[in-house]
């Protein structure tokens, strides 16, 4: 899935090594996140079900 046009790119270094590309939005907000070692993307998909599960986690009683 294509990101948005506008915003930028940054690396970010992994803990385990490896580095981290990131696409932030023209708002601030990280479009996308790949890790350039393995390959692997979390597309703006990813990350609304991500929001989600921890809104319905800390409604649940879980800890913030």
């Amino acid at each position: 899935m294509p990101v948005p046009s506008g915003g930028h790119y940054a690396m970010k270094k992994l803990k385990g090594g490896g580095y981290e590309r990131l696409h932030f939005s023209k708002s601030g907000a990280v479009d996308e996140a790949k890790n350039m070692k393995t390959g692997a993307t979390h597309t703006p998909a990813e990350f609304k079900a991500d929001r989600k599960k921890r809104a319905n986690t800390i409604l649940a009683g879980g800890h913030r």
